[in-house]
């Protein structure tokens, strides 16, 4: 299994314990050192502080200033710079505690603030391929020379390209909007539940009953969902509406070797159920962006219904549950007696295929599919 003390909580916590003292910076530094560390809340990322990651990108490159303004240097030289560790001769080594306030600007240097709609904002980490682990530990293990150390330092081939975060952004606000159309729907089914609502509420109630009902399922029993329901989406919500969600991939798991590793490795995301980890992140993996030809939805739909699944884990504790096989939509989630209500409202695809219809973007087709009695 993944060393699952190397969560990304604990990298951005020991990233912020550098940045505390700014002091310990080159002076032309201190300024910006102070606004990063007043980035990294104790909460998360503050967009309010957001403009200092732009800044760090611009200030790695600028060396000493001359007659005609700041020469331009590689961002190892930089880096090295502000921590007072650069050195002309190549041969030495950084001293231990340099190389960790190195560490915690290469993390910043390569996260992003993706999405600045109102309080709605996505922030990803996008660490380069050429890393093996987190900056602090690959910075610990590899860089044991001043040139090892500028290799890494200078890395730059990052792991989410332009587009990839173009689409992560999107599925975001898509997951969002898909959660507040399902919130409607929950308070109408919920006036129906209770004897009211019209038509649309009976219809509204129907969908639930679709994706969460098996015959056995009493009205007392679908109120009850519908209320489990009601209280996960609105928790999703408000989590995105904090502004401090962030997307990253699980750095340690770039040179996955066992079996148990690898199969993290090639899905297409995770996260910790509960916010077990403490703070709001979702991992994307290999799969992520691949088009799987036995999936019931593709491309931005299925983007989106990854995001939705893994934030049902995190913000409401839903499970990948196993009757017969894991309840994947693509394995069959029709609420019948071998597969009942009580499993499907603590079913993750369930939540998320229910906040697709919801939203109106599965084809007849999809939905015939994913409910499958199986």
């Amino acid at each position: 299994m993944p060393d699952w003390n190397k969560k990304f909580k604990a990298e951005y916590d020991y990233a912020r314990t550098w940045l505390a003292n700014e002091s310990n910076f080159d002076k032309e530094w201190q300024p910006l050192i102070k606004r990063l560390y007043k980035l990294m809340s104790t909460e998360g990322f503050d967009a309010g502080y957001d403009s200092a990651l732009s800044d760090l990108r611009k200030q790695v490159t600028c060396g000493d200033k001359g007659i005609i303004g700041h020469k331009t240097v590689t961002e190892d030289h930089g880096i090295l710079k502000a921590v007072g560790a650069w050195a002309d001769d190549a041969n030495g080594v950084v001293e231990a505690k340099a190389k960790m306030r190195a560490a915690a600007l290469k993390l910043l240097r390569h996260v992003y603030l993706l999405n600045r709609s109102g309080n709605r904002k996505v922030w990803v980490v996008s660490l380069p391929t050429e890393l093996h682990d987190w900056p602090s530990d690959d910075l610990n293990a590899r860089a044991n020379t001043q040139i090892a150390t500028r290799i890494l330092l200078r890395s730059s081939s990052e792991i989410f390209n332009r587009e990839a975060k173009k689409h992560l952004e999107s599925s975001t606000q898509h997951a969002l909007a898909w959660c507040q159309k399902t919130g409607i729907v929950l308070a109408e089914a919920n006036k129906a539940a209770s004897g009211g609502g019209g038509k649309k509420g009976v219809d509204s109630l129907n969908l639930v009953k679709r994706w969460f009902a098996d015959p056995a399922t009493s009205i007392t029993d679908l109120s009850g969902y519908i209320a489990t329901l009601t209280a996960g989406f609105k928790g999703i919500i408000a989590m995105l509406n904090k502004g401090h969600f962030v997307l990253t991939d699980w750095v340690p798991l770039r040179t996955a070797s066992t079996a148990s590793d690898i199969s993290f490795l090639n899905s297409e995301a995770f996260t910790f159920r509960s916010n077990g980890e403490g703070m709001d992140v979702v991992y994307i993996e290999k799969s992520f962006f691949t088009d799987d030809p036995g999936g019931i939805v593709h491309g931005q739909k299925n983007w989106t219904r990854v995001v939705v699944h893994e934030l049902t884990h995190l913000v409401c504790g839903t499970e990948d549950v196993n009757i017969g096989r894991a309840r994947y939509a693509w394995y069959g989630i029709g609420p019948h007696a071998g597969f009942p209500g009580s499993a499907a409202i603590r079913n993750a695809d369930s939540w998320a295929f229910f906040c697709a219809d919801c939203a109106g973007i599965l084809t007849e087709s999809e939905r015939k599919k994913a409910l499958k009695i199986i």
